[in-house]
């Protein structure tokens, strides 16, 4: 009975620590198969990692605006790399970049001490912009030689020194009207002034012109005395204007008046010749009726000898020849025969 019941209880006790112990053997056994496999995994990983991380830092690609430097360990190596990729030992050397684009700088000058002086001793201030890009064939000496802020010093130090130089030519008066001039000299001393740098202007742009409050107000009292002066000699042009047109008013009226009589008088000229070539014409006209007449008379006078002669029988013919009312010659009886 005992054995019976005992093997039953040894059973039931133990079975299910079995179970358990076994069930803990599986789960640990999977537990350090996916150890095993993730610390694999991971390792894979972090080795394509770094072999990702070493072609990214082995190349270096140049833009089209941009050159390129290598520096290997802090000290410059090769020549200055063109446009494209270029490939350099990783993690020990990099490439520097430097944008040949032109970049722009405002310097301002004040009316005060830092202002320039014009020629007449007047102070004037001004916004200045450059505009300025690293010079290609010498970047190496950007690199070397010339850090951003040393370049930007040594361009505001000789930009204040170049426009000082240009205004001091000219009088406060003539600085607006010679603005391209001025932009033109100060651009060309400002290179001059640069050229051991590496870098190059590209353009300059001077604007605000800026002067004293004493010179504003001389200039607005200026202004206003020749804005009066303006005005008077307007006015004295418009009086002058009037009277020239009153003048060209009475000319053209007697122009006009001239024109008008010369005018009648041509009118009765030519009338008066008409009435001379008319009573020429009707004397003319006179002349001939009369010498027609004359000839007809003639021609009446032949007709009449010859009727006369027609009409003779030897007998005396009369001094005259009856006529009747229309002037036809009346036929006389013949004479009687013995």
């Amino acid at each position: 009975m005992w054995q019976y019941y005992g093997k039953r209880y040894f059973l039931s006790f133990f079975l299910p620590i079995f179970h358990n112990l076994h069930y803990i053997y599986t789960i640990t056994f999977q537990e350090i198969s996916m150890k095993k496999i993730a610390s694999k995994s991971l390792i894979t990983i972090i080795v394509l990692a770094l072999i990702a991380l070493t072609a990214y830092e082995s190349f270096a690609v140049v833009a089209p605006n941009e050159r390129g430097v290598q520096v290997m360990l802090g000290e410059v190596t090769g020549d200055v790399l063109e446009p494209g990729m270029h490939f350099h030992p990783p993690f020990v050397s990099v490439i520097k970049k430097y944008s040949i684009v032109p970049k722009g700088m405002n310097v301002n000058f004040s009316v005060g001490k830092d202002g320039a002086i014009t020629k007449d001793m007047q102070t004037v201030g001004s916004q200045v912009t450059v505009f300025y890009r690293y010079d290609g064939a010498k970047i190496m000496d950007a690199v070397k030689k010339y850090s951003e802020s040393i370049l930007e010093n040594a361009i505001t130090r000789s930009l204040v020194a170049s426009v000082k130089e240009s205004v001091g030519k000219y009088s406060i008066y003539e600085l607006v009207e010679n603005q391209d001039k001025i932009t033109s000299d100060v651009t060309t001393a400002l290179n001059a002034k640069l050229a051991e740098y590496p870098i190059e202007v590209t353009q300059l742009t001077i604007s605000n012109w800026d002067w004293s409050e004493d010179f504003d107000k001389n200039i607005k009292e200026t202004m206003n005395r020749t804005q009066q002066v303006r005005q008077a000699e307007q006015d004295l042009k418009l009086a002058e204007t009037n009277a020239q047109k009153q003048v060209a008013e009475a000319e053209a009226q007697k122009k006009a008046a001239e024109q008008t009589a010369e005018g009648e008088l041509i009118k009765a000229q030519k009338a008066a010749e008409a009435k001379r070539v008319e009573a020429d014409a009707l004397a003319y006209y006179n002349a001939k009726v009369a010498q027609n007449y004359q000839v007809e008379i003639k021609l009446k006078e032949l007709e009449i000898e010859l009727e006369k002669a027609k009409k003779w029988d030897g007998r005396q013919v009369p001094e005259y020849v009856p006529l009747t009312a229309s002037g036809a010659i009346v036929n006389l009886p013949e004479a009687k025969k013995n």
